[in-house]
């Protein structure tokens, strides 16, 4: 049989496409080079757009994993060396519904407003009014306190003054602004700086204590006078996986928080703790069991079995370092202000700081403590400084006098901290200079 001439040289007469480009992706070209072309002009598109990342995070092993939308901002707002500003526009009718809620019902009602912070906006993040003491001088028929007779230059006249509580996922489902979901804009006191506030948090976390961050910025709400506010991290989620202390759970005291045994039902605690995190898993038992426990104890018995409740060593540099720094307002004081950690693995309590705008000085109204003397408001710390744990509290406070007073390190802190305050229309230089030595007076006489 003889062959096709052809055959001999059976592709000389294919195109180049027929001789290179394998049969199934011939078969498939219109698709694969259609895709290619939509995805890049996709990519055209979207190219002058900057998308963010979705940060993933990690409560506890107890917990699953949650993940949510992070703003990355500008520069980092808790970095001191750098100046810091917050703009926020709350629209006249809800600022009208903030105003009213509070001074006719005593409500800090959540209302939706606009943020910038450090050239960054952020919309539709919840603010309400923060505070207790500061916010009685905004109530009808209350007064204030501070040196000059008022706690704060708080006025619902200027906006701007106002303490806030900042939440960037009231509105908004799992947003955070550099990992945070909330801020505290402290209260400001006329020509105040805040700094007794930032060097108290200062001088707790150097002495190895848990502590909040903090910054300075020059703060305006809808186009009035600026007023220098110091804002610090609020306890949420994020804080408390940041604490490093392991599974646990947080709670916050609120300022009605009454300490004491009622049932042992979690639903009549509601209005005395605010619970941080694993809320899914977790509620206020422990806390449950450790005031049923505090009513039915006795002196003996408390001071033997305490150390199975309480971390021991923690709440005695706790109870010294709100004496030292004269912080009329902290568990035991009219705000109830203090965090409360629940480790899972050990099942004790640990007492955090929280809320030190009154101490150094800023709540000398009171007349001092007069040692131990001050603190009948809180069981616990009540019975703690009446038993002989006196000793254990009397060495935390010789160790933490030797290490803010020696060397006048809480000197030198408060002297670097001043130099990044910023002035506004509402802070003058002499002002600001006059607050500084008020403050440096009570810090130089520390003991």
């Amino acid at each position: 049989m003889v062959r096709n001439q052809k055959s001999d040289h059976p592709t000389s007469d294919r195109s180049w496409w027929q001789r290179t480009v394998p049969v199934r992706i011939r078969h498939n070209s219109r698709l694969i080079f259609g895709s290619i072309f939509v995805l890049v002009i996709t990519g055209l598109i979207l190219g002058s757009f900057r998308i963010d990342p979705i940060v993933f995070t990690q409560e506890s092993q107890e917990q699953t994993t949650n993940s949510r939308f992070n703003i990355i901002g500008n520069v980092d707002l808790f970095d001191l060396n750098v100046p810091h500003q917050i703009e926020m526009l709350i629209s006249p009718g809800d600022y009208q519904i903030l105003m009213n809620d509070y001074q006719r019902l005593g409500l800090k009602t959540w209302v939706p407003a606009n943020i910038t912070i450090d050239g960054t906006l952020i919309e539709n993040v919840g603010i309400r009014l923060k505070g207790n003491s500061t916010l009685r001088e905004l109530s009808r028929n209350s007064r204030g306190w501070g040196r000059s007779g008022r706690m704060s230059n708080a006025t619902f006249d200027n906006p701007s003054t106002l303490p806030f509580a900042v939440s960037f996922d009231e509105y908004e489902e799992d947003v955070a602004y550099q990992g945070r979901e909330e801020l505290a804009i402290r209260p400001a006191r006329t020509g105040g700086t805040n700094i007794n506030e930032a060097l108290a948090l200062q001088l707790i976390a150097d002495s190895g204590q848990i502590s909040q961050d903090f910054t300075w910025v020059n703060f305006s709400v809808n186009g009035y006078p600026s007023v220098t506010r110091l804002v610090i991290e609020n306890p949420d989620k994020r804080y408390a996986e940041a604490l490093g202390l392991g599974s646990g759970v947080l709670y916050k005291s609120t300022s009605t928080n009454r300490f004491r045994y009622f049932d042992d039902i979690p639903l009549s605690y509601e209005s005395d703790f605010d619970q941080i995190n694993a809320k899914s898993t977790y509620d206020v038992t422990p806390i449950i069991n450790l005031l049923k426990w505090l009513t039915d104890v006795d002196a003996e018995t408390f001071e033997n079995e305490l150390a199975e409740w309480v971390d021991i060593d923690s709440f005695a540099r706790y109870v010294a370092t709100q004496d030292i720094l004269q912080n009329f307002d902290d568990m035991s004081g009219p705000g109830h202000n203090f965090l409360l950690w629940y480790d899972l693995v050990d099942e004790k309590f640990t007492v955090i700081s929280w809320d030190m705008n009154l101490a150094l000085g800023a709540g000398n109204f009171i007349g001092g403590f007069g040692g131990f003397g001050y603190g009948g408001g809180n069981v616990l710390k009540e019975r703690f400084m009446r038993s002989n744990f006196r000793t254990e509290i009397s060495q935390a406070r010789e160790e933490l006098l030797s290490f803010w007073v020696d060397n006048n390190y809480a000197l030198r802190t408060m002297d670097q901290l001043a130099d990044v305050i910023p002035l506004s229309d509402t802070l003058s230089e002499e002002e600001f200079l006059r607050d500084i030595a008020l403050t440096r007076r009570t810090v130089q006489f520390l003991r």
